[in-house]
């Protein structure tokens, strides 16, 4: 195996399904603290928010409500780009980013320690942002889907995958890349045809059988002297020359090919196929004859000799006593004896008889008989080879193998014979090398043909053209085995390319697309585009058709809006308003296709030339507060008023903090809205809350604290009629921060209490008190009338509370 690389940890590590898994239970934020080196963020504050509906976050520009809303880009989900997070650039000691951020997932609370370049976290992947540049990349570029069913999760992951081993499978190719030089041969030659050719699956010993043996190497100064007799040669000349080459060699061939004929391999097995049966039928033919003889003492009986005179006595008989039988039987006279034979006596003739006419006898004569023959022709061979000497010579001189062959050969065909003639053959294996005898065979057919080539001219410019070719194809295949080595590591560098493109293939995108749009066809997200249409139509946009198209890219599904039937850009188009309502159609249809509850934030989602889309686009996330968490930053203060409208209109739980910037420092939150966005209810509530510092100033005899502080509650007081007067006397039928005139809210002026002359003299009275000792009305100084006491003070604030409970109770009687 292998060692492992430097590598190795990082691609066995887990992967990253941060954002990708199952929601088991809803995230939600619950809130922000201990930030470190983020903007001008403060230190070791904290920003809550509510578990259930809309918070909404006001800030003005530089209170540090971005800086928050970064920390939440890089630690959630959004779409395009996440922004960067500066340290504070007055602190002279920085650090990496980090924050606590706390959740509640289900019913329990986690606090999760986050750092910029740490790794993702499921939890808190669970939260999606919506802001200016997410919107903008749902309009503009094409991105991936992250909401997957869990088949579509494993196949992205999947691709990860494969994109690492393909990155890594190209790193280790690169240095394969590279071509080893290679012999330049002959084009249109085989040697070059085989180069051109090389690939991981050639074999070696294909390599092997280009290169040139040494006989074909040494052949080539002969042949290139053969070529220049041809170019320089007349056909008669020729045809003379290669004649008188062939006749020389004949005779040399036909001794060597006459000891071949009777001493090669299928004549040695014929001889002992010969031997073997003569001698298994002789032992037959033995045992009959011992059956035949039995009893007897004389000897020889059965010899050649004894069945020579057998013959003899048969032809006497046969020929002049014709009327005997033979052998004699019983009561005849003997031939030879000239006595009666007696039973026993005719008995034994009989069976010498039968011994004689028995097949086992004749087959095995017959078998003699051949193997014989075939020994009796080995030992007329004739081995003589000097003769042929002058011939062994001239061969030596052009190959001096060739002619030792040649004795070598004779030597082994003369063992051989001798062995096989011997008393008792001997059928021992004697190597025989035929390597000589083939060439010479060889160069007496080549003479032949090459004496037939050149019978006219135009047979002559064939073979010299022929022989050309094979020289230059020798030359070749020389060269080629010059570079033997070379070659066979082109054929490795080859098959290790061949290895990593297979590797390569074997992780190409498209099976894992072509599944990732199945399972994308039959699952949620092929539901995307109806539920974007939906989107759209509570958001009541009808300008234009816009519609989503997904595909198939790299294992992932790629969405993306336009306009339908038309190749122009939604932006090319759409104004900034209807931009960021089909993102945030987009943004939802994703949310609900996902099946997710976890909370989402908006930061500066719309801006304030946007008039027409924002009522809608509140209505919208006001509504769905009343399912998730909704956290909203905004420094928009019309937009905070609608946020409150919305969400009381859709009954779904509402709550403001605002962050304040103090010094170089920024982040201060508090748990209230802005005074300007409160109501006349929580105004009163404020103005409680300062009337007991104001007594502790006067108390302590502090005049300057005391008459600032007096100052402005005046000021409060002042602006908490203004909103009196917005909000009951005039039940909201116009508003600062609204664009309508809401004239059903009259039937409250008008069925309620009206208005009556005590509310216009409480009002100018109270107006006109709180005018004269504000903060911004400039007296002469001989109109200066000092600061009221405490009590003057309370008794004014009292007034209004008064006039307000009254109004109030006129304004919601039933």
């Amino acid at each position: 195996m292998q060692p492992q690389s430097d590598a190795y940890a990082a691609s066995i590590a887990l992967l990253d399904l941060a954002g990708f898994g199952e929601e088991k239970h809803p995230v939600k934020l619950a809130c922000i603290s201990n930030v470190a080196n983020v903007s001008a963020l403060a230190p070791n504050k904290s920003i809550a928010f509510e578990s259930e509906g809309l918070t909404a976050v006001y800030g003005d520009n530089g209170s540090g409500k971005s800086s928050y809303a970064k920390i939440l880009k890089n630690a959630c989900l959004t779409r395009g780009s996440t922004p960067k997070i500066l340290s504070n650039i007055y602190d002279t000691q920085t650090g990496e980013p980090a924050a606590d951020i706390s959740l509640f997932i289900g019913e329990d609370k986690h606090d999760i320690p986050w750092i910029l370049s740490g790794n993702s976290h499921e939890d808190l992947k669970s939260i999606r942002i919506f802001d200016n540049t997410s919107a903008a990349h749902y309009i503009s570029n094409e991105d991936s889907i992250d909401y997957k069913p869990a088949g579509m999760k494993l196949l992205s992951q999947l691709m990860r995958a494969c994109d690492h081993v393909r990155a890594a499978n190209e790193s280790e190719k690169r240095p394969y890349n590279v071509a080893v030089p290679l012999p330049q041969c002959r084009p249109g030659g085989k040697t070059a045809a085989f180069i051109s050719g090389l690939s991981g699956a050639t074999k070696s010993e294909a390599v092997d059988a280009i290169c040139l043996s040494k006989e074909e190497d040494e052949s080539i100064p002969v042949l290139k002297a053969e070529l220049v007799k041809l170019q320089t040669s007349t056909p008669e000349q020729l045809r003379k020359g290669f004649s008188d080459s062939r006749k020389e060699l004949t005779p040399l061939s036909t001794y060597f090919n006459q000891l071949r004929a009777k001493l090669d391999e299928k004549q040695f097995e014929t001889i002992k196929l010969n031997y073997d049966d003569y001698q298994t039928k002789q032992a037959a033919a033995e045992i009959a004859r011992k059956q035949a003889i039995e009893g007897h003492e004389l000897s020889g009986i059965c010899s050649p000799e004894w069945r020579e005179m057998w013959n003899h006595v048969q032809t006497f008989v046969l020929k002049h006593n014709a009327e005997l039988s033979f052998p004699a039987a019983a009561g005849e006279a003997c031939p030879t004896c000239l006595q009666p034979v007696s039973v026993a006596s005719a008995e034994k003739l009989k069976l010498f008889n039968d011994y004689l006419q028995d097949k086992t006898q004749m087959e095995a004569g017959k078998a003699k008989v051949k193997f014989d023959s075939s020994i009796t022709a080995l030992r007329l061979l004739s081995f003589n080879i000097k003769p042929y000497e002058f011939m062994l010579g001239k061969v030596a001189e052009f190959n001096p193998e060739i002619s030792k062959s040649f004795i070598a050969l004779e030597e082994s065909f003369k063992v051989l014979c001798s062995n096989l003639t011997k008393q008792v053959p001997d059928f021992s294996i004697v190597p025989i090398d035929y390597k000589a005898l083939d060439w010479i065979n060889g160069q007496i057919v080549s003479l032949k043909a090459k004496e037939d080539a050149v019978n006219t001219n135009e047979g002559l410019t064939k073979q010299i053209v022929t022989a050309s070719q094979a020289i230059n194809e020798l030359d070749d295949r020389k060269l080629f085995t010059l570079s033997k080595q070379n070659i066979l590591h082109e054929i490795d560098r080859l098959r290790m390319i061949g290895l990593y493109n297979a590797v390569t293939q074997s992780c190409l995108s498209t099976i894992i697309t072509t599944q990732t749009n199945n399972i994308a066809k039959m699952g949620a997200i092929g539901e995307l585009s109806k539920v974007f249409e939906a989107e759209l139509k509570k958001l009541e946009f009808r300008n234009f058709d816009v519609g989503t198209e997904t595909r198939g890219s790299r294992g992932k599904q790629m969405l993306k809006f336009s306009m339908t039937g038309k190749r122009n850009n939604i932006s090319d188009i759409a104004s900034e308003g209807e931009q960021k309502c089909v993102a945030l159609a987009g943004f939802m249809a994703e949310l609900i296709v996902d099946d997710r509850k976890s909370a989402i934030v908006f930061d500066d989602p719309i801006n304030s030339l946007d008039h027409k889309w924002r009522r809608k686009f509140v209505a919208r996330i006001a509504e769905e507060a009343q399912s998730r968490q909704v956290i909203v930053f905004t420094h928009d203060m019309s937009f905070l008023v609608m946020l409150g409208e919305a969400t009381k209109k859709a009954n779904s739980k509402y709550s403001a903090i605002s962050i304040v910037k103090r010094g170089k420092l920024a982040g201060f939150p508090t748990s209230e809205p802005p005074w300007d966005v409160k109501s006349t209810g929580e105004r009163v509530k404020d103005l409680n809350k300062i009337m007991v510092p104001l007594k502790q100033l006067e108390d302590a005899g502090d005049v300057d604290g005391y008459e600032a502080m007096a100052k402005l509650t005046y000021n409060k007081m002042r602006e908490t009629w203004e909103r009196l007067v917005e909000e009951w006397l005039f039940k909201k039928v116009v508003e600062r921060f609204g664009r309508s005139v809401k004239t059903q809210s009259l039937k409250d002026v008008v069925e309620k209490g009206g208005i009556t002359p005590e509310d216009y003299a409480a009002i100018e009275e109270g107006m006109s008190k709180c005018s004269t000792f504000m903060y911004g009305h400039d007296q002469a100084p001989e109109l200066h009338e000092g600061v009221p006491d405490f009590a003057e003070v309370a008794d004014d604030f009292e007034k209004l509370k008064a006039y307000f409970a009254a109004l109030k109770a006129r304004r919601t009687k039933k």
